[in-house]
């Protein structure tokens, strides 16, 4: 009888444990036969869902840093943003933070019958394919191009105008924000109603916010003033046409890389 209360004790402490090593882990499962699927399919998944969102993070704040660098060529090295503070701060904020997220969660760049069926796909983990030195340098000398020509397309259709600061880069962060948000579609395996949603999500947020400041904002940033550009913008032709070709150019080269090299 004693042996008997030992025993039942001793089986609540190891149950105990376990079920606190379950809590503390990242992944548990039930039976072996689960750890197949875990390790084939879900954990191929995650480490190209995370090396790939990785890079598309350095790629984002690289070409959005550099719009700001080139425009100190301009400005005397000032310090002088071409747009105004709430977007500085909310572009990376709200319009484009979902997007990748969603990304970096129900991306699949396989099936998971083919990543079961064909076990040795695994070892793309293993030998680091999706997050190379080569990659990484890629990408940033891609986001490099793409701030380029976010930057100087706008400026060079409207060189010799009288357009003001806050104008100018109305056309640069309208354009670059379809830019970032379209480059993480070619870089897509998988596109779900859920990618779709958030992206639709994510350019409506731009444009209603933008609209309400343009619209309230009277005379809240002196000496420029904001009211009323992205209202004019949108009801002049030319504004779209630069924005279409802006993002052509600059997502040409990705595309192209795209489709020759995966």
């Amino acid at each position: 009888m004693q042996w008997s209360r030992i025993s039942h004790f001793l089986f609540i402490d190891i149950f105990v444990c376990v079920l606190q090593a379950v809590m503390s882990s990242d992944f548990a499962v039930s039976h072996f036969k689960h750890l197949r699927k875990l390790l084939l399919v879900h954990g191929h998944w995650c480490y190209v869902r995370l090396a790939n969102m990785i890079l598309y993070f350095f790629y984002k704040n690289v070409m959005f840093v550099n719009l700001l660098f080139w425009y100190q060529f301009f400005c005397g090295f000032s310090g002088t943003a071409m747009t105004d503070f709430w977007m500085l701060i909310l572009f990376n904020l709200i319009f484009t933070s979902v997007p990748p997220i969603i990304y970096g969660i129900l991306d699949q760049d396989l099936s998971a019958e083919t990543l079961t069926v064909l076990p040795e796909l695994y070892k793309s983990g293993q030998t680091s394919e999706a997050y190379r030195s080569s990659t990484f340098w890629v990408t940033i000398v891609d986001a490099f191009y793409q701030s380029l020509a976010c930057f100087f397309i706008p400026y060079f259709s409207y060189f010799g105008s009288d357009m003001d600061i806050f104008s100018f880069g109305s056309f640069i962060i309208t354009a670059t924000l379809f830019v970032v948000l379209l480059h993480l579609l070619i870089e897509s395996k998988s596109l779900t109603w859920i990618h779709w949603t958030v992206m639709v999500l994510s350019v409506l947020s731009y444009f209603v916010f933008s609209l309400a400041l343009s619209a309230a904002c009277v005379n809240c940033i002196p000496p420029a003033n904001v009211y009323w550009i992205l209202h004019t913008h949108m009801a002049d032709p030319v504004f779209y046409l630069v924005c279409i070709m802006t993002v052509v150019v600059a997502l040409l080269p990705r595309y192209v890389y795209i489709i020759c090299f995966f």
